[in-house]
């Protein structure tokens, strides 16, 4: 039971130098200095899980297809995780690359608040916009030959805020991104 294992690591007495998320989410405050209540936790704890595992796991499908595809790629990231330093800037690249070519969630829907003009065309409050992850990481004045799988191009430019948005951007960026590119 998921509420057993949150009370029983409420009371660790080493609680405030684990670097675990459970951990981490026991000692978060709201504005008010509050905590979360076990409902809260519960609810948090089942969200990371069951969001974050099938969009890890389906990126991690794609990126060892892409991998089969492109023999070169597989070699140099298999020479990077051999390395003896803690560093793995290839594989990473590999992640961003396979991410920015198959974003687990390739648009998302949003409703405008107020009047905002977007691209030249002006937009009422109430309107449903559908930004594209996969139009923006297609673009080629950003990504030369955007269809190639070349994780070099992310050794060479690290992603950019607004053209890598796999995680979406903003205040509504998904939560997990940090999380899921390292367990990647």
């Amino acid at each position: 039971e998921l509420r057993a294992v949150i009370a029983e690591h409420r009371t660790a007495p080493d609680l405030e130098n684990r670097d675990d998320i459970l951990s981490t989410l026991l000692m978060a405050r709201d504005e008010d200095g509050e905590p979360m209540d076990e409902d809260e936790l519960r609810d948090e704890l089942l969200t990371l899980l069951l969001a974050g595992h099938e969009t890890t796991a389906t990126s991690l499908a794609w990126a060892f297809e892409r991998l089969t595809q492109h023999p070169e790629v597989l070699a140099r990231a298999v020479d990077d995780a051999s390395a003896g330093s803690g560093e793995r800037p290839y594989l990473e690249a590999v992640v961003l690359e396979t991410l920015r070519l198959r974003p687990v969630i390739p648009l998302v829907m949003r409703k405008t608040t107020a009047p905002i003009t977007v691209g030249g065309h002006r937009l009422p409050a109430g309107a449903r916009v559908a930004p594209s992850m996969l139009l923006v990481h297609f673009r080629e004045d950003v990504y030369p030959e955007p269809h190639a799988f070349r994780p070099e191009r992310f050794l060479e430019q690290p992603p950019g805020t607004y053209t890598w948005i796999p995680f979406g951007g903003g205040m509504r960026r998904c939560i997990g991104a940090s999380f899921a590119q390292m367990e990647m």
